[in-house]
């Protein structure tokens, strides 16, 4: 099988007010991480971001590969689980023969949280952590 050259992972807010609504996206590839959040209503505490970073770290090198290494797995996953009260969390995987497969989840966030934490390591930190990976260990306990 061909490696991965591109994941990019939507998610949407799901079940909420729709001042609070938004779609978002982060793609990533061996040297660069992009990120985009649209919300449906942009105000000054809701407003929409989009940021990129390119980089030929070979520390980012050394993260991407290990998030490509945790995609089969992902993929792998039951995708029988269905909640309705969640957004969908959409993965689009390409691969260097240019082949592409989509798989869309309507499971709670943490179902990929794992993954989700070596994503959140090439997250620059003059950013606030994209709302597609923000898991419960993001939240503070006494809420």
């Amino acid at each position: 099988m061909a490696d991965i050259s591109r994941i990019v992972i939507k998610s949407s807010s799901g079940y909420c007010c729709y001042d609070e609504a938004y779609n978002d996206k982060i793609i990533i590839t061996e040297d660069a991480v992009s990120y985009e959040y649209i919300p449906a209503v942009e105000s000054e505490t809701n407003p929409k971001r989009k940021w990129k970073y390119k980089t030929n770290s070979p520390l980012f090198r050394k993260w991407f590969e290990e998030i490509q290494a945790m995609i089969p797995g992902i993929l792998e996953k039951e995708n029988d689980l269905i909640c309705t009260d969640v957004g969908g969390i959409e993965f689009i995987i390409t691969y260097s023969d240019k082949t592409k497969v989509k798989e869309m989840y309507w499971v709670p966030i943490d179902y990929f949280s794992d993954l989700f934490a070596v994503i959140k390591e090439i997250v620059p930190e003059t950013e606030y952590t994209p709302a597609v990976l923000l898991t419960s260990d993001d939240y503070d306990e006494k809420e």
